[in-house]
C-alpha cells in the first residue's frame, strides 16, 4: 500500500512539474531584416546571403538552444535605394531560403509584378509559401539559428541598381527550464 502511494505521489509530481514546465514558456516577437544591393546592366539579377540570427536578435542569442520554435508570422519587402526609372517594374521574383551550405532551396514568397518607384520607403506584404515559412522556422529555431536567404527577381528593363529589404516578423517560444 505504501509503494502505491509513493508511485501515486511520484506521477502526480512528474505531471504536475510538466505542466509548470509548459507554464514558464516565454514568447518573444522579434523582426530581422535582410538587405540585397542590385546594381547590374541586366534585367534580372540573383543573389544568396548567409543569416545568422543569434547574432542579430538579441532574443535569439539569449535563448539558444532553449528556443522550443520559432514561427514566421509576416514576411515584408520594400527598396531603401532606387535609381531608376518609373517604369521599371518587377516582372516576378522570389524570395527563399536554404542551409548554410545552399543545399534545400525553399520558397519563401514570390514578389510578382510591382513598380519599382513605388516599393521606395513603402512596405509590401507578402504571400508566404507554408513549406518556406516553415523551414525558416525551423532554421531560425535549431543552433546554430543560420541559414542561407536567397533573392531573385526579374525587371523589365535595366539597368538595376536599388537596394531590396526583406523584413521577417516572428514569433520565438522558448522554456528556460529546457
Amino acid at each position: 500500500m505504501k509503494n502505491q502511494k509513493t508511485i501515486i505521489l511520484f506521477l502526480f509530481i512528474s505531471l504536475l512539474f510538466t505542466g509548470c514546465k509548459d507554464l514558464l514558456d516565454v514568447e518573444e516577437t522579434f523582426t530581422f531584416r535582410q538587405a540585397f544591393t542590385v546594381n547590374t546592366a541586366q534585367t534580372t539579377f540573383d543573389d544568396a546571403r548567409i543569416f545568422d540570427l543569434a547574432a542579430n536578435v538579441d532574443v535569439i542569442d539569449e535563448y539558444g538552444s532553449k528556443i522550443k520554435e520559432v514561427k514566421i508570422e509576416k514576411v515584408e519587402y520594400w527598396l531603401t535605394v532606387f535609381q531608376g526609372t518609373e517604369d521599371q517594374a518587377f516582372q516576378g521574383g522570389s524570395v527563399s531560403v536554404s542551409h548554410q551550405d545552399g543545399s534545400d532551396v525553399t520558397l519563401v514568397a514570390a514578389l510578382g509584378e510591382h513598380s519599382l518607384h513605388e516599393l521606395l520607403n513603402s512596405p509590401q506584404t507578402l504571400v508566404p509559401v507554408t513549406a518556406g515559412i516553415n523551414m525558416l522556422g525551423d532554421l531560425a529555431a535549431d543552433p546554430p539559428h543560420r541559414f542561407k536567404l536567397h533573392a531573385d527577381a526579374e525587371v523589365n528593363e535595366g539597368p538595376l541598381n536599388f537596394v531590396v529589404v526583406f523584413e521577417f516578423t516572428a514569433r520565438m517560444v522558448a522554456n528556460p527550464l529546457n
